[in-house]
């Protein structure tokens, strides 16, 4: 009678707080994972005390959040407390996962939820199962089932539709379509046995490229549904094609330049070449990138001058569309800031309330906007441009001015174009001005009776110069007056024996130099070409000199005379030779010891002169026609026509 009061007890306990709570049922795919939400997933707890508590048919204890792996996980910083993730999706801890749920795990399920601060909530579940749908299968329009994850390539405009069956007859299974996680499609017609959802694409555009496609059969509330998803590739002509050059169009000359090429919209990602006129690139830097829609392709080019007014294209090709061109086209404008012409320094004579000019000549395309002066005290003058007829870059300025004091030093020109100002200006020196320097001079004898003076010239003082020479005897009485801008001067006729002297100046508009004065008695020649009197010979010498030539003409006869007895003799031992018949024309040739039926190739005791040519020297015949001549090897003249020394025997 106690156990079956204490039962009653509990069963009206239990009968009390079940009709105190709400029962919601929820369905289960039986075999498969199901997760029950605690509150419908909307459980907040209010602090470290509060906790929540599962309970099955409110007797048997399975879960309790949180717990020691959820205290470990609530300490790292990338993890979310209260939530955990599998396969991308997340949860909320609170909930309760029963893993391949079975018949009898269909049961109540108690949600009891300790707050801090607030009384308790229950939350009770009724489980139910239902049997699996069927898997859903994807369908062309044709009927055709699609076994891959995509579908396509397809062009834009394309018609496509995509159907979904799943064999299944529960009433409450649901079959429908998601696009990009929107529903876009449910199951509007059915065959016995057989769901069946269809969606159209009518048109397709753009927005269709990579579009996530997904059909759902679902007949529970706490199990995931079975799906089936293809994703839509399409094949898309490039929306732009640009060459990005923020509008800058000038390149340097030499100077490396990076140019992007970026083209939008082009799938699958296009190959992209690079085009100067009619000259296919080869960069030293090319790179392709591809991100999302966009393929950016990077180019280091550094052209030169005659690039200018050339087309830069960009071409992207699209494989599946290869009659279409895809391209951008810039004229680019290439040159160079300007150069100064000259690499040395020039100096100038300034004096003060004199005008003086200076041209400062520069190298530069295009063309100098201007030229500014810089004074040694920084004051800045501005000229213009003029261009130097015959050169199609040269460019030169010419500054007039007034000097003063504070000019003296340097002097510096540089000259702007469109590419920037001279990097290295051309500089000029100002010096104070006035006459001119002594020049320099030396004499040199060209001839015994002439004299060649060379000056060398001093500084000018800023003006041009002129040298002058001044000839004159030993009375001081003036013979010539000779002046050259180069300095050098030729003095004929001037005997030894007189004593001229010459006074050297030079000249220009601002005055003369000091004089230099030379005696020309004085002067020895100074040079290898000139010409030098011969002391008188010694008789001795000439008796030696007169001895010698007599042995060498001696040597010469004795030698001649040996070399006619040893060829007189070559000839007696000819004649004496049995072996040679003298024929009709003075030439010899050698009678054979044998007939030339039993002659054999081989057996000749002639020796061949390997310079002689035998024309059948290759014949079939084993006896080749050639004869023994007398005379020069490799002439076909006379014998006479011969130097006597050389007689030869040749065949």
């Amino acid at each position: 009678m106690c156990l079956y009061g204490i039962f009653c007890i509990v069963f009206t306990l239990a009968t009390v707080l079940l009709a105190d709570t709400e029962v919601v049922v929820l369905r289960a795919v039986r075999g498969r994972d199901a997760r029950l939400p605690c509150g419908q997933g909307k459980v907040f707890l209010d602090g470290p005390d509060s906790y929540v508590l599962w309970l099955k048919n409110d007797r048997d204890f399975l879960y309790r959040f949180p717990n020691e792996e959820s205290e470990k996980r609530s300490l790292a910083r990338d993890r979310i407390f209260g939530t955990s993730c599998v396969s991308g999706t997340c949860y909320d801890d609170t909930s309760l996962l029963l893993k391949h749920i079975s018949d009898s795990e269909a049961a109540l399920y108690r949600c009891r939820v300790h707050y801090q601060a607030s009384p308790s909530v229950d939350y009770v579940i009724e489980v139910r199962l239902v049997d699996s749908p069927g898997q859903p299968k994807i369908f062309n329009g044709q009927g055709t089932e699609i076994t891959k994850s995509f579908v396509g390539p397809l062009s834009l405009g394309f018609d496509l539709t995509l159907v979904c069956e799943v064999d299944d007859d529960q009433p409450d299974t649901l079959v429908y379509w998601r696009r990009n996680g929107v529903v876009v499609e449910r199951a509007q017609s059915a065959r016995p046995g057989v769901l069946r959802a269809e969606v159209n694409i009518r048109n397709a555009t753009r927005d269709e490229l990579d579009a996530h496609y997904e059909c759902l059969a679902q007949n529970a509330d706490v199990t995931e549904p079975l799906t089936a998803s293809v994703v839509i590739k399409m094949y898309l002509a490039p929306l732009s094609v640009e060459i990005r050059l923020n509008n800058n169009f000038d390149f340097e000359a030499g100077q490396p330049r990076v140019v992007d090429c970026v083209v939008v919209g082009c799938v699958p990602p296009p190959s992209i070449t690079w085009h100067l006129g009619d000259t296919m690139l080869r960069p030293t830097v090319h790179k392709e990138l591809h991100d999302g829609n966009y393929t950016v392709s990077s180019l280091t080019l550094a052209p030169s001058l005659r690039d200018s007014r050339r087309e830069l294209v960009c071409r992207a090709h699209n494989s599946h569309q290869p009659s279409v061109v895809f391209e951008d086209k810039v004229v680019l404008n290439v040159g160079y800031r300007p150069i100064c012409v000259s690499t040395r320094e020039e100096t100038i004579g300034a004096m003060e309330r004199e005008a003086e000019t200076i041209t400062c000549v520069v190298e530069g395309s295009p063309e100098p906007l201007q030229f500014s002066w810089t004074f040694a005290d920084s004051r800045t003058l501005y000229t213009s441009v003029k261009k130097v007829p015959g050169h199609h870059h040269r460019y030169s300025s010419s500054l007039t001015w007034l000097p003063r004091e504070g000019d003296i030093g340097l002097l510096l020109c540089r000259a702007t174009n469109a590419f920037g100002e001279q990097k290295r200006p051309c500089t000029f020196t100002v010096s104070p001005g006035g006459p001119p320097q002594a020049p320099e001079c030396v004499v040199l004898r060209a001839f015994p009776s002439a004299l060649r003076v060379q000056c060398k010239k001093a500084w000018d003082g800023g003006r041009p110069q002129t040298v002058h020479l001044e000839l004159l005897d030993e009375d001081g009485a003036l013979l010539h007056n000779i002046s050259d801008p180069a300095g050098h001067f030729q003095l004929p006729s001037v005997t030894d024996d007189r004593n001229l002297t010459a006074l050297v100046y030079a000249t220009s508009e601002r005055g003369r130099s000091e004089t230099t004065t030379m005696h020309l008695n004085s002067f020895k020649p100074l040079t290898a070409s000139a010409v030098v009197e011969k002391a008188p010979m010694p008789v001795w010498a000439r008796w030696l000199e007169a001895a010698a030539a007599t042995i060498v003409i001696s040597v010469v006869i004795v030698a001649i005379a040996m070399c006619i007895k040893t060829l007189k003799g070559k000839r007696n031992n000819s004649e004496l030779n049995p072996d040679l018949v003298p024929r009709s024309d003075g030439s010899f040739h050698r009678e054979p010891d044998f007939a030339r039926e039993e002659r054999l190739l081989g057996t000749t005791n002639i020796t061949v002169n390997q310079l002689a040519a035998c024309q059948n020297q290759y014949s079939t015949t084993p006896v080749p026609s050639c004869r023994v001549m007398v005379g020069c090897a490799g002439h076909t003249s006379t014998q006479d026509s011969c130097p006597a020394a050389q007689h030869s025997y040749y065949v």
